[in-house]
């Protein structure tokens, strides 16, 4: 009875902080408070707060205070565009799947213990763009996630074929996908689809079944990005894993051109979108920008590299001042690293500088992983070793953490400035957050 009274007592929101002076502040609510309803809607977290308190012009807020009085107090919303409370933020939710691929299970025992956390969470989709699977969401959440328009949602479909999805997500049982699909969709909620391409497990005439299923639900379904499988030195030796390689990538981009070009004839999408990656390792260009419509899958690598190249070049026509003298050295990836060279040699010409540009091989996780925001400090240490840098170093702003800075295997700017004993600076996420790294230098 005890257990079940104190989960009773742990319902709601636990307020943080109030803001002085605030609507909140206005009506009694303190920290350490619980908010339980909103116009008689439970409220689970900050996202659902948000909505049912805009919902109607008049919020009526239930909470219970610390001591387990139960309060109840009316807000004109109308006159309230932020009541002024900062609540405890919701706890993720893990994935439940044990998809043969994952890179979280592919990394070395010294990467960074933050990695190894597996969130599959529909509000994190919605909040930033995070790929969640589905899998675990129920008929309430479905309802929740329609009512409360929680869109768009980044999905990882990987395969339409029960079977085989269930197979790549290492379940048991079938999650029925397509019912979820359809019920999103009816509701109006905006799908961006994932599938990660294994070649020989969910290619060939799967890949083209799952491209055609999920256009049945377009426009719900806006766009699918294709992108290829990660492989590391530690990734399951049983699952038949293999690599992607030139020869397949060409053949990937060549069957997504027709079907794009089949989509565009029906519609005003072209739908199915393939990832940079695929187009360098096949060694075709980089589409134009026309190709990714609205970029919508940008994050998952599908028009990164064209956004840097225009980025670049127009960063580099508005700021073309003199840099003579100016030599350091920026480390990327091995697959980025040709488009990058163009660019600095250009830059150089322009400019007068004297950057270079070098490869750094990754060998925390292995020869197979080529991108710039995989690399560890120890790749960009163990890449720069006996060579002269310059006066600077500047590494891809991709491969370090948002929250802490942080490289892979734990490693800190301050670390490789020690190392090296040059300046290290992160090379931001955009062109331009480079070229204002370099008007500091």
């Amino acid at each position: 009875m005890d257990q079940i009274l104190r989960k009773k007592r742990e319902t709601g929101i636990k307020i943080l902080e109030v803001v002085p002076g605030s609507a909140a502040d206005g009506i009694g609510l303190e920290p350490g408070d619980r908010l339980l309803t909103v116009n008689g809607h439970e409220i689970a977290d900050e996202l659902a707060l948000r909505f049912y308190l805009h919902a109607k012009e008049r919020a009526v807020l239930r909470w219970r205070r610390a001591g387990g009085a139960i309060r109840r107090c009316g807000i004109n919303m109308e006159e309230a565009i932020d009541i002024g409370v900062i609540v405890e933020e919701f706890p993720t939710r893990r994935c439940s799947n044990a998809c043969i691929f994952c890179f979280v299970d592919q990394l070395p025992p010294g990467a960074r213990p933050a990695l190894r956390v597996k969130d599959d969470d529909y509000r994190l989709s919605f909040l930033y763009g995070n790929y969640v699977t589905l899998t675990n969401v129920t008929e309430k959440d479905i309802g929740r996630i329609i009512e409360q328009r929680l869109s768009p949602l980044y999905v990882s479909v990987h395969a339409t074929d029960p079977e085989l999805r269930a197979r790549v997500l290492g379940r048991k049982k079938v999650d029925n996908l397509e019912k979820k699909l359809e019920r999103l969709t009816k509701g109006g909620v905006r799908i961006h689809a994932q599938i990660v391409l294994m070649p020989g497990i969910n290619d060939g005439a799967h890949l083209e079944k799952t491209v055609i299923d999920l256009y049945r639900f377009h426009p719900g379904v806006e766009s699918v990005a294709i992108v290829p499988l990660g492989l590391s030195d530690y990734a399951q030796q049983n699952a038949g894993l293999r690599p992607v390689t030139p020869a397949f990538s060409r053949a990937l981009v060549r069957s997504v051109d027709k079907w794009r070009q089949s989509f565009l004839d029906r519609s005003q999408s072209a739908f199915v979108f393939a990832a940079d990656e695929f187009y360098l390792l096949a060694g075709d260009a980089i589409p134009g920008r026309d190709y990714y419509e609205d970029f919508a899958q940008v994050e998952d690598g599908v028009g990164m590299a064209r956004t840097f190249l225009d980025d670049f070049a127009s960063a580099s026509a508005r700021r073309c001042k003199p840099l003579t003298g100016l030599g350091g050295t920026l480390v990327t990836g091995e697959l980025f690293f040709p488009i990058l060279r163009q660019c600095i040699e250009e830059l150089n010409r322009l400019t007068g500088a004297k950057l270079t540009v070098c490869a750094a091989r990754n060998r925390f996780l292995g020869k197979r992983v080529t991108v710039a925001g995989l690399l560890s400090g120890g790749d960009i240490l163990s890449a720069l070793r006996g060579k002269d840098a310059g006066s600077f170093v500047i590494i891809p702003g991709e491969a370090l953490a948002f929250d802490n800075w942080l490289l892979l295997d734990g490693m800190t700017l301050n670390d490789l400035s020690h190392e090296l004993s040059l300046p290290v600076y992160s090379g931001g996420r955009s062109a331009s957050e480079f070229f204002k790294t370099l008007r500091k230098l």
